[in-house]
């Protein structure tokens, strides 16, 4: 009879034991995942930022290189029209390129964040 129950004793200890230890392992699990999403949000807050920034300079670079071209040239429209076109082809070599300036770099940040480890 005493053998029956510190058998019984000792499996409600390794139970106890064995709740504490996925309860343990859910929490840091939970906290990981909850570290690495607010680390993604951060990088891509940071990012947002950042393309805000620089399209307002390159907005105003814009708009003094055609200004300045409007000078040199003697016509504001052709002046703005060559800047139009080159935004154009830029536009278009990142489109021809997106897989290696676009793609593929978002897809390594993003996969940096999640899989890092500590």
């Amino acid at each position: 009879m005493k053998t029956t129950d510190s058998v019984l004793e000792s499996a409600g200890e390794a139970y106890g034991y064995i709740k504490a230890y996925v309860n343990q392992q859910v929490e840091y699990y939970k906290l990981d995942i909850a570290e690495r999403v607010s680390r993604a949000i951060s990088s891509a807050l940071t990012m947002v930022v950042l393309f805000v920034l620089f399209a307002m300079m390159l907005g105003f670079l814009s708009l003094a290189l055609g200004f300045y071209l409007a000078q040199e040239l003697n016509s504001m429209p052709l002046a703005f029209l060559i800047v139009g076109a080159g935004y154009l082809f830029l536009t278009l070599f990142v489109a021809v390129f997106r897989r290696y300036l676009v793609t593929n770099p978002v897809l390594s940040a993003v996969i940096k964040v999640f899989f890092q480890e500590h």
